[in-house]
């Protein structure tokens, strides 16, 4: 009789760490999700800033520092059925960039900058928050962020 106990004690032991394990197997991984998405949207502004060098050269593509919500995507200009000025493209990137971003990261906020010169340097920098738990469930959030460098080189003419 003790040995069964012992035995049901040990399964319940075993299937209680398998549990924990699994739990921090997906958050693990909606981290590691949050992370592939930024690196992404990052990529995507800087091919963006590529297809428009005049718009970027310009210096059109630098952004503020914002927290992004669902208001942040409206332009004036679509730039989808019409064509556009460079500055036209610049902001109609941006607003749909900033769009996605806050559709894809919780609690997100965006900031590019840049250097003047040539080769112009963008630096593109996206935050979101996390929450995390310390075994106590606290709910409390981690800032994490990545930062990426985009270089335009004014052709010459």
């Amino acid at each position: 009789m003790l040995e069964i106990l012992v035995t049901l004690f040990l399964l319940t032991m075993w299937l209680l760490a398998s549990a924990g394990v699994q739990s921090s197997s997906l958050q693990f991984n909606k981290a590691a999700q949050f992370r592939t998405q930024a690196v992404y949207l990052a990529t995507d502004l800087a091919e963006r800033m590529q297809a428009n060098t005049v718009g970027a050269i310009a210096g059109n593509y630098v952004v503020a520092e914002t927290t992004l919500t669902s208001a942040d995507t409206s332009t004036a200009n679509t730039c989808v059925s019409a064509l556009c000025l460079p500055t036209d493209l610049a902001a109609f990137d941006t607003a749909e960039w900033k769009g996605r971003v806050a559709a894809a990261l919780p609690n997100a906020s965006v900031r590019v900058s840049a250097a003047v010169a040539n080769p112009i340097t963008y630096t593109i920098l996206i935050s979101w928050r996390e929450r995390r738990t310390d075994g106590a469930d606290t709910g409390t959030t981690e800032t994490l962020s990545y930062t990426a460098t985009k270089r335009i080189f004014d052709p010459p003419i």
